[in-house]
């Protein structure tokens, strides 16, 4: 079986999530988060701990509850918000360089 394409972070925090996922049973792409056990609740503490996690934010109203649909959707969400913040990092620099010095 190929290795997740999440670290080994993201699998502890989503497994915690899921008191339907048996300890042996693989998290995959394709596992349907809610058929395992998160409930709507359960959708708030995860987002919660990931934006923790991961130094992301997905503010109120941005993280559609298709995210949870699957593990490998949550994820991509995870890894789109990255992006997102270090692109929103690096326009914040670069705007700050392009400022002229004080006087």
């Amino acid at each position: 079986m190929d290795a997740a394409p999440w670290d080994q972070t993201f699998e502890g925090t989503v497994r915690a999530a899921l008191p339907y996922l048996e300890p042996d049973e693989p998290l995959l792409p394709v596992t349907s988060l809610t058929e395992c056990g998160l409930d709507s609740m359960g959708m708030i503490q995860l987002t919660e701990v990931l934006e923790r996690t991961y130094g992301v934010s997905f503010p109120p109203g941005t993280m559609p509850t298709t995210a949870f649909s699957a593990a490998g959707t949550l994820w991509g969400a995870v890894q789109a918000a990255q992006v997102a913040q270090r692109s929103d990092a690096g326009t914040t620099r670069a705007g700050r360089l392009a400022e002229p010095w004080p006087t």
